[in-house]
């Protein structure tokens, strides 16, 4: 499992270039990080964020007008994760 630290900063760098990707409607750039991302929750055994992040390439490939509300979704569950994992690394 990597590290906590690791994790949350990279999970929230490939939102943050996610994020810029949808306002640019730079679907390469977005398809790049969202990858990245899940790739990210994969690892650190985030498997409803690593789903979400499947959903979301799916819209990417089809141009859906949903991209918003799915990356909204995905930085909602992060939030979730950031903050059990900074329970637990208090703890």
């Amino acid at each position: 499992m990597p590290d906590i630290a690791v994790f949350i900063y990279e999970a929230a760098s490939q939102l943050a270039r996610s994020r810029e990707a949808l306002r640019r409607n730079d679907s390469g750039m977005l398809r790049a990080s969202v990858l990245a991302l899940g790739h990210a929750s994969a690892a650190a055994g985030a498997d409803r964020m690593f789903a979400l992040c499947g959903n979301l390439r799916s819209l990417v490939e089809v141009g859906d007008s949903l991209l918003e509300t799915a990356l909204d979704a995905i930085a909602d569950e992060f939030d979730l994760i950031a903050g059990d994992l900074h329970t637990v690394r208090s703890a």
